[in-house]
């Protein structure tokens, strides 16, 4: 019998490679308990619950933030002091001179100050705010496709293996009727008691893969619920889709690779946010020479007092004591050691290597691209293969049934034809789900969403 694994190993080689598809989120509820979950269910459910899709959310948060930051310090400082102390000895009185008294007093200060120009720094700071947000909501995005491929991967695992108890069931019930001729032309003594025990024996081992294959099934769907960070995988079903002959021939639409790649690297998320950081680098730039300008400041502000020396009243203190401020600053810099001129550098070191990034993920989508599509035509023309074979192995079979019921077939013979049957079938069912899943991740790399 054709193990799990096999298909597992494909299924999961390409998920590593091709998890930067398009998936959408499905906003809905999950079904109600006992209804089978579809695989936008599933990918929607996983998608809510996904820790790495949550970190991904608060990254975006973060952004949002760093951008709010960015953008409220064109706005004034404002700021407010109260203090109070107490003096022991020569004092100094509202009226500036000294007396030797104990005294106490309080000051009240309010000051603002508002940048008027810092060499563009504040305009480049906002707007690459606004581009690493947009970056972390790529990444998000990014993010959620990557549950979902590996959601699909999952669903087409239970699928196959569902298609695996089916094929094992066929085999019990042949290799059961098959012993039941067996002990009738025993009885009748056209065949040697010895052909009732090899036939027994076949029994036994098809029910023991029947048993396996319902265990692979059962693992599978624990797999898929653990995925969807389910709390409990008792009573999870999911649909099974119509993936018949003409459903999979539909899905051999593959286009040409170049016209793939030209959406691809347009609109798939690691690719623009790739591009929106190399334009966050750039305005880094600037944000770092803008360190070589000088910087202009309006500042202003009010301040007033009251001494346990004055024999004015508080108000009266509060109003006479009273001081106003205004003024203008000019910061330029002369020397801090290159301190400018490295960071500027340094500014640039990233931008090049950013550059590096955008250029490796272009290529990397190309590469990913072409061995996608040669894979999906490929694994098409297997299963059309794998089809023709399991067809010709069926016909071969019901032909040593046919002896086998007419009393001229061993069973060494009739074990044969089945056994050859039961891997050709195997083999299909791994080819068809083989090409469906390299397939739909041809179709991600156009846009199109995942869907059975």
């Amino acid at each position: 019998m054709m193990k799990t694994g096999i298909l597992l190993a494909a299924l999961f080689a390409a998920t590593a490679a091709c998890a930067q598809g398009a998936a959408p989120e499905s906003p809905g509820q999950s079904p109600a308990a006992g209804i089978p979950w579809t695989l936008d269910d599933c990918i929607g459910f996983a998608q809510r619950n996904n820790l790495d899709v949550q970190r991904s959310s608060l990254q975006v948060e973060k952004s949002d933030v760093e951008l709010s930051t960015a953008k409220y310090s064109r706005l004034p400082d404002l700021n407010a002091s109260v203090g109070a102390d107490a003096s022991f000895g020569r004092v100094l009185s509202s009226d500036n001179t000294y007396q030797t008294k104990n005294q106490t007093s309080g000051s009240l200060n309010v000051s603002a100050s508002v940048p008027l120009f810092q060499g563009m720094r504040i305009n480049h700071q906002v707007k690459a705010g606004k581009l690493d947000l947009a970056a972390a909501v790529e990444d998000l995005e990014r993010a959620r496709e990557d549950v979902a491929i590996h959601v699909m991967t999952l669903y087409l695992e239970v699928l196959y293996n569902k298609e695996m108890v089916g094929v094992a069931e066929r085999q019990l019930t042949l290799s059961t009727q098959q012993a039941e001729r067996s002990r009738a032309l025993a009885a009748a003594g056209k065949q040697p008691e010895s052909t009732v025990y090899e036939s027994d024996a076949l029994v036994a081992s098809n029910r023991m893969t029947l048993t396996q294959a319902r265990n692979d099934l059962q693992l599978a769907l624990l797999n898929l619920s653990q995925a969807l960070n389910r709390e409990s995988a008792a009573g999870f079903d999911i649909v099974d889709p119509a993936l018949d002959s003409v459903a999979l021939a539909a899905l051999h639409r593959l286009g040409s690779a170049d016209d793939v790649y030209a959406y691809a690297t347009e609109n798939r998320p690691h690719i623009r946010a790739e591009r929106l950081r190399l334009e966050s680098s750039e305005h880094s730039v600037a944000i770092a020479r803008s360190a070589l300008y000088p910087s202009l400041s309006l500042s202003g502000g009010y301040g007033t007092g009251v001494y346990s020396a004055d024999q004015d009243k508080f108000w009266t203190q509060m109003r006479h004591n009273s001081r106003e401020y205004v003024g203008i600053s000019l910061n330029v810099p002369i020397f801090n050691r290159r301190a400018t001129r490295n960071g500027i550098r340094t500014a640039q070191i990233a931008v090049r290597s950013q550059q590096l990034a955008v250029t490796e993920a272009e290529r990397e989508l190309r590469k990913l691209i072409e061995q996608a599509w040669y894979n999906a035509d490929a694994s098409y023309a297997k299963y059309r293969s794998a089809e023709a074979a399991a067809a010709s192995a069926r016909i071969a079979f019901a032909y040593e049934e046919r002896k086998a019921e007419a009393g001229r077939s061993t069973v060494f013979d009739f074990n044969d034809a089945k056994t050859r049957m039961e891997k050709a079938e195997a083999d299909a069912v791994q080819a068809k789900y083989e090409f469906v899943f390299r397939s739909k991740i041809l179709d991600f790399y156009r846009g199109k969403p995942l869907q059975l």
